[in-house]
């Protein structure tokens, strides 16, 4: 890498101008606990009989009213449980699961331990505040 980067400065370039190498295959070996597909379909069904669609419980975001029919009935299901903390005949439940979309779930997994719903929901009402009413 230290050559290329002096090939790219010699004649003026950066690392944006020449690219990143990617798609190297490599074969990498760990374990995984899956998790089963039913509680995830039966709180999404749950959800939809509800409230009529399937939407973010902590934004709002609703896929199929953004991106119309590619969007219809997705969203995301974060575990409240995380697998690695649960024994191996552990149950889940589907109450167990909150449905979010893709930034809400990213921010939930951010950092260690995992924020809760309710803390998120508090965190996003408060930065709305910020944004909407700057302390200039």
């Amino acid at each position: 890498m230290d050559r290329e980067l002096y090939t790219c400065k010699k004649v003026g370039l950066s690392e944006d101008d020449e690219g990143f190498p990617e798609g190297k295959e490599q074969l990498k070996a760990h374990l995984i606990r899956e998790r089963s597909k039913k509680p995830a379909e039966v709180a999404k069904k749950r959800f939809k009989e509800k409230h009529g669609s399937l939407y973010c419980e902590i934004c709002g975001f609703d896929f199929s009213k953004k991106y119309g029919e590619i969007g219809k009935d997705y969203i995301e299901c974060h575990y409240t449980v995380p697998a690695s903390d649960t024994p191996e005949d552990y149950k889940i439940k589907p109450k167990d699961i909150v449905l979010v979309c893709s930034n809400c779930h990213r921010m939930l997994h951010r950092r260690r331990p995992w924020l809760k719903k309710k803390e998120l929901k508090k965190l996003l009402k408060t930065s709305e505040i910020a944004y909407l009413f700057p302390k200039n």
